[in-house]
């Protein structure tokens, strides 16, 4: 999916991704990413922010649905893939409903041994079991009046699903170790990315459980059915590791990405969703210091060392031809330690670049060992010629102003170079030269 350019610098309320402020710090196809002034900002505010600038189809439902659940006191499902922001969507619920000024308590029940969901859940006395050296109050007690948001429910061993079940369907609790039961008003939230219907019917879940937790559901959608909701995220963490940064930091830093290098982030395929992309910025932009942007080749070499790794996020990246890169420069998922140096100092050229400026090969950085420098200086020569053929449109007149020759020096430096260096160049076809 192209993303058009318009979306990339679209305004909003809330916009964040917006077109250079002066002529000094202008660069051709480099996008700044302004930070708001500074201010304290809590979960719900964060919360607020990654929901805030998406305008997909799908992010505008998923905004819908939030505030209908919200609207009702009564227990909420929430379904879909992970890394696709239920957590964020459980609090923004909270943040929107009747019980806002309540407690919000959440557990995360993956893989967690069955004593201690059950410790967390209802809490225990002292001397209930081995290491209970005091009284604990659990998340139900801790949550009484507000929301407990449950993720990952369907990791939840059966015998836990069965007081859980108790515990919802009569509002009360009993701590480990005690015979006395309290009275707990909890409104659930409880979210997973598992098929909970599939665990029923092999009985892996308790299907009354699932009917008092699925009063109202919603499912939030993955990544890759709503890449137009890519570049606003991108800016949202780039933001956020700007402020990581700075706290650490007297010296301010600001992150900024190439427009290429944001629409190669749209096509990429996550499916660890949200939080794959906000890892991979943060890779980013361990990569840049001094303010440069974030060119498309550091993330082509960065997709492709998580690639080459082992890693399966990002092993659909598509290598396309762009501007300022070309197909001997495109990285392939299985490309090899040395492309990664050649991208990396590509990408330390790129920054260092000014307005006109052309980037040779790199392979001029190597003097070979069968070459003498005449035949170096000679291919030097046909590969300046070539990057400037490139740079300027392709005519012969244009080539040679933009290197201070004139069209028969020119010529004759192709004819030498082509002598010294015993093999063809490029056949320049005869061209008009108006």
């Amino acid at each position: 999916m192209k993303v058009p350019p318009s979306a990339l610098a679209r305004k909003s309320k809330n916009s964040v991704v917006r077109p250079l402020l002066n002529e000094r710090e202008a660069r051709p196809g480099v996008l700044k990413f302004r930070s708001p002034p500074k201010e304290s900002q809590g979960p719900r505010d964060r919360t607020n922010e990654i929901f805030g600038d998406q305008t997909s189809t799908q992010a505008q439902l998923m905004r819908a649905e939030i505030e209908r659940v919200a609207r009702r006191p009564y227990n909420i499902l929430i379904t879909g893939e992970t890394g696709t922001g239920k957590t964020l969507a459980a609090r923004e619920i909270h943040r929107r409903s009747a019980r806002v000024n309540k407690p919000f308590m959440e557990l995360n029940c993956a893989n967690l041994p069955e004593q201690l969901v059950e410790a967390e859940l209802f809490g225990y006395r002292k001397g209930a079991f081995t290491g209970a050296d005091r009284d604990h109050m659990g998340l139900f007690e801790e949550a009484n009046g507000g929301i407990l948001f449950l993720d990952e429910i369907g990791d939840i061993p059966m015998t836990v699903q069965t007081r859980l079940l108790k515990a919802i369907e009569e509002k009360q609790i009993k701590r480990l170790g005690t015979n006395h039961y309290t009275f707990c008003d909890v409104q659930i939230i409880a979210a997973t990315s598992r098929n909970l219907p599939t665990m029923i019917h092999n009985g892996a879940f308790r299907e009354d459980l699932y009917c008092r937790l699925a009063v109202l559901t919603m499912e939030t959608a993955p990544l890759r059915a709503r890449r137009q909701d890519i570049p606003p995220m991108v800016a949202l963490f780039l933001r956020e590791a700007e402020e990581i940064v700075d706290q650490s930091n007297t010296k301010p830093e600001m992150y900024s990405i190439e427009e290429d290098a944001l629409l190669l982030l749209c096509e990429v395929e996550y499916p660890g969703n949200i939080r794959a992309l906000r890892n991979l910025i943060f890779e980013l932009t361990s990569y840049v210091n001094e303010n440069n942007p974030i060119s498309i080749e550091l993330v082509q070499f960065v997709l492709a060392k998580l690639c080459s790794k082992g890693g399966t996020y990002f092993s659909d990246v598509s290598v396309r031809q762009l501007p300022f890169s070309d197909q001997r420069n495109s990285v392939s998922p299985r490309a090899d330690s040395e492309n990664f140096d050649q991208i990396a100092l590509r990408s330390f050229l790129r920054s260092i670049v000014r307005d006109g400026d052309i980037i040779l090969p790199l392979e001029l950085c190597v003097l070979r060992r069968e070459e003498t420098f005449k035949q170096w200086t000679a291919r030097a020569k046909r590969c300046s010629i070539e990057a400037a053929r490139q740079a300027t449109g392709g005519s012969m007149r244009s080539v040679a102003d933009r290197l201070g020759l004139t069209r028969s020096s020119l010529l004759g430096h192709l004819h030498r170079a082509k002598r010294t260096q015993s093999e063809s160049l490029f056949d320049w076809k005869h061209e008009s030269d108006c």
